[in-house]
């Protein structure tokens, strides 16, 4: 999803938190949004790519902007 269309689901209530998870293809962080019946959206650019962040203070940057007050962080080892 791309930011207007996340913004316009949060006001919307169909998204219920937003989730920063560790990038599978690249050295950082991707932000996902758990939808209201359960399933995820990713944060993507124009062409429908995953955006990748470097630092946890980026995504949680982008998660307030886009009107949410916490971020879960997902780390996998």
């Amino acid at each position: 999803m791309e930011h207007e269309q996340i913004r316009r689901a949060v006001e919307a209530g169909d998204l219920t938190e937003a989730v920063a998870e560790t990038a599978r293809d690249a050295n950082g962080w991707v932000l996902t949004f758990t939808e209201r019946g359960g399933g995820r959206a990713p944060y993507t650019d124009h062409t429908g790519t995953e955006k990748v962040y470097h630092s946890l203070d980026q995504v949680s940057e982008l998660a307030r902007e886009l009107g949410f007050d916490r971020v879960r962080v997902e780390e996998e080892f």
